[in-house]
């Protein structure tokens, strides 16, 4: 716990000293904190996924009255089949496809991650600037996701 909380710290560090040694041009403003936040929110995710996927034992020592249906994923991928069996086809229409996101927490998972960085990427197309704030851009997003990935994946350790 202790290297979450210094991974974070250091995190936070990073970004203030990046706006702060940028100029003024480079700066946290309204859309970074907003794409900055989605961005955080998609990596949360993706560790939520990785602790489900590789070490679901830590997550049901810690939520213990958790779903093994909604949560394992050597379970809940039979959700989006009829009686949980492949071989009967979907659940519902499109439980296999487009709303596979609606069958288990894996696949809410990665539908959070994909809508959030997508929304992060499309909130920031149409900024121009020099390349060097897009390096310190990229330094901030991979910060942030970072920091939102650790949160959800370090914390279950037994």
């Amino acid at each position: 716990m202790k290297r979450i909380v210094f991974a974070v710290l250091f995190a936070l560090y990073l970004i203030f000293i990046m706006s702060g040694c940028a100029s003024a041009q480079w700066k946290i403003d309204r859309n970074k904190i907003i794409t900055g936040s989605l961005m955080f929110f998609g990596g949360s995710s993706k560790g939520f996924n990785e602790k489900l996927q590789f070490h679901y034992d830590e997550f049901k020592h810690i939520f213990p009255g958790a779903s093994d249906r909604w949560f394992n994923p050597d379970v809940s991928w039979q959700n989006k089949y009829k009686h949980g069996n492949s071989a009967e086809g979907a659940k519902f229409p499109l439980s296999t496809t487009m709303l596979v996101f609606t069958t288990d927490q894996y696949h809410l998972n990665n539908f959070i991650q994909r809508v959030s960085i997508t929304s992060a990427i499309v909130l920031k197309i149409g900024q121009k600037q020099k390349f060097k704030y897009y390096v310190y851009d990229f330094i901030y997003y991979t910060i942030c996701y970072q920091a939102g990935f650790a949160l959800t994946y370090y914390p279950f350790k037994k």
